[in-house]
């Protein structure tokens, strides 16, 4: 367990989703204790209540770790690629099986793909 916690991405993941589902249970704690909308209220009257608890807790925790997962990832700082060339179908690739873009004559066509009926004049 320690050398797969060496791992800076892995460390991240694990990291950033026990943050997440720490947030995820202090919102459901503050939702339970301020008895937003009567949650707790409906809670304790009904014998199944604490299946309810659990159920808001379980959900925010997991929405909340998989949110600050996928923040923490697309916060990850990336290198520019120097080969590549930005532009669609040229991926980088200067040889000679690389896609060329060609121009394309089109014949004009009216609404919905079907062709245009020349007038007569």
């Amino acid at each position: 367990m320690r050398a797969l916690m060496k791992q800076p991405l892995i460390r991240l993941f694990v990291v950033n989703g026990f943050l997440g589902i720490g947030f995820g249970l202090a919102i459901a704690a503050l939702l339970v204790a301020v008895d937003f909308r009567g949650v707790a209220t409906l809670a304790l009257t009904d014998p199944n209540g604490f299946v309810a608890i659990v159920m808001l807790a379980l959900g925010l925790s997991v929405t909340c770790g998989g949110a600050a997962i996928a923040t923490a990832v697309m916060l990850l700082p990336w290198e520019e690629d120097d080969d590549f060339d930005g532009g669609p179908g040229g991926g980088g690739r200067d040889d000679e099986r690389a896609v060329r873009l060609q121009p394309v004559r089109v014949r004009a066509r009216g609404r919905h793909g079907v062709p245009k009926i020349p007038r007569r004049d």
